[in-house]
């Protein structure tokens, strides 16, 4: 494989670009950007100009150096701030198309420390949602009653936050965090005055509190919900999995 080719899937990647999202960015369809990424053609120079621009990089490096071995290629949520930086692990379907990761509860201490693993993101269950804007996605399970109306064993879809300067005051998003692990609220943005976030619970028990920027490792701005309130005992994968077929047939009886 070409040095360039290997640079384009890295480049991808660590933007949590699906094929599919990265080819409507520059123009084509998402077979020609895996087919440049097994190196079975080549980008022309029109092409190659767009891409280094999306990602920011130099033509003769992108063409001849291996990105893989530079830190300063991984990808930051916002290198301005100083935040954590490492590669955003996604998974993709056969066909290009970028499933939906989702972290049960019982698997958030493993996500703490192997968020950035693809072998772990790889353990964890993968799905599709109909109509879902581009971007990387990822869904979580909500524990505790700070959030009401929503309960216990909810899953927020979350989008993920590229950079903190997207973090809308008042609105709410899925946390990680290097001290509290994985926090819903709702979010007043003081990065740029006080290198923090005010996080705020919807149930008026619990009080705000500030966190610094620097402990968060992770931001998902809410998507929407999936809940089965009142109903039987069911694992919430499987509630997850039911939720996902009642919007397909939703969609299609829309459609027909």
């Amino acid at each position: 494989m070409d040095t360039w080719s290997t640079n384009l899937r890295l480049l991808r990647k660590q933007r949590g670009l699906s094929q599919k999202v990265l080819g409507q960015e520059v123009g084509v369809n998402a077979s020609r950007i895996r087919d440049y990424e097994l190196g079975i053609c080549e980008p022309n120079l029109d092409l190659l100009i767009k891409l280094t621009a999306r990602f920011q990089v130099n033509l003769d490096d992108f063409l001849t150096s291996e990105l893989i071995l530079s830190n300063s290629f991984e990808r930051k949520l916002d290198p301005p701030l100083k935040s954590n930086s490492r590669v955003l692990v996604i998974s993709e379907s056969e066909g290009g198309h970028e499933n939906i990761v989702h972290v049960p509860v019982k698997a958030r201490a493993g996500y703490l420390n192997g968020y950035g693993d693809p072998a772990f993101i790889e353990t964890l269950p993968t799905y599709r949602l109909p109509g879902v804007r581009a971007g990387t996605y990822r869904s979580f399970e909500i524990e505790g009653d700070s959030m009401l109306p929503l309960s216990p064993g909810t899953i927020v879809v979350g989008k993920y936050v590229e950079s903190w300067r997207e973090i809308r005051n008042s609105h709410t998003y899925i946390l990680v965090t290097q001290q509290e692990g994985v926090v819903y609220k709702r979010v007043i943005n003081k990065v740029k005055s006080k290198g923090q976030l005010v996080l705020l619970s919807d149930n008026p028990v619990y009080e705000p509190y500030a966190v610094d920027i620097e402990e968060i490792s992770e931001a998902w701005a809410y998507y929407c919900h999936l809940s089965n309130a009142g109903a039987e005992q069911k694992s919430n994968l499987e509630q997850l999995l039911q939720a996902v077929e009642e919007l397909k047939h939703e969609v299609a009886a829309l459609k027909s």
